[in-house]
């Protein structure tokens, strides 16, 4: 039976680096690594024992997998340069329909790795959410059987919700990051270190592993106790933007629990 052994990148930046790694590691062949930025390319290549080139023309032709792995704003540009005539390509993006890889091959999907990364920091795949889409059930039996490789947890998905759970990780991890960017602002001004929140950071995290996010919330605005609110409005005067985003979230958040 058809299987997935030899694989080209197309990209290098956070998500393709820490999938090459991860497909290294588990014993996959990684043949060639594709980026316009040939430093990068090169970068990533000798990690994963694979060959480089900056030129989508040179792009080997003898692979079983060719994942897309940029930013989905760079993918409708990237695929004019792209016919891999019945190659299987996927891309890995949240918000880009799979048929947009229609042009470049009769054999097309996504390959979703539900996680933020970093070149930096590399991330075990064992656990992280692998969302699969394919335009075949024989397509989709290859990247499941793929996906399995990398992680405990893939899953099926369409477009439709593929789009939904990447607005719901933006909301979960995206808005929440910059809520800590505000908060580091706000102490850095007030001579107080960040790792001051960090126990409390850990600890709401934790708190959604075992309770429903409903259940979790805590704090003045689910509390109703408009003297505190009022009190951090007031201690926001000089953020009239800090203040307007602390306003609206705890209407919404009272609105929720104490109007409904």
């Amino acid at each position: 039976m058809k299987s997935i052994k030899k694989i080209v990148i197309i990209g290098a930046g956070s998500l393709a680096t820490n999938l090459a790694l991860a497909l290294h590691n588990n014993g996959l062949q990684l043949i060639q690594i594709v980026n316009r930025t040939i430093m990068n390319a090169t970068i990533l290549a000798k990690r994963v024992n694979a060959s480089f080139t900056n030129n989508l023309d040179e792009i080997e032709q003898n692979a079983d997998l060719y994942i897309i792995a940029i930013a989905d704003a760079g993918i409708s540009e990237i695929i004019k340069s792209m016919n891999l005539i019945d190659k299987l390509v996927v891309h890995t993006a949240g918000t880009i329909e799979m048929e947009v890889l229609k042009s470049v091959s009769c054999n097309y999907g996504v390959f979703y790795p539900l996680q933020t990364f970093s070149k930096t920091d590399i991330t075990a795949f064992d656990k992280i959410p692998v969302c699969i889409e394919a335009n075949s059930p024989e397509n989709a039996r290859l990247l499941i059987e793929l996906g399995e490789k990398l992680s405990k947890n893939v899953q099926s998905i369409t477009s439709s919700q593929r789009k939904m759970l990447h607005i719901s990780a933006v909301f979960s991890c995206n808005f929440s990051s910059y809520m800590h960017l505000i908060a580091h602002q706000l102490l850095t001004e007030n001579q107080l270190p960040f790792d001051l929140l960090q126990p409390l950071i850990l600890r709401t995290a934790e708190k959604v592993q075992i309770l429903q996010p409903e259940d979790a919330l805590t704090g003045p605005a689910r509390r109703n106790d408009t003297a505190v609110m009022d009190e951090h409005l007031q201690l926001l005067s000089n953020h009239i933007e800090f203040q307007a985003i602390y306003k609206l979230i705890s209407d919404y958040i009272v609105k929720h629990y104490h109007q409904s």
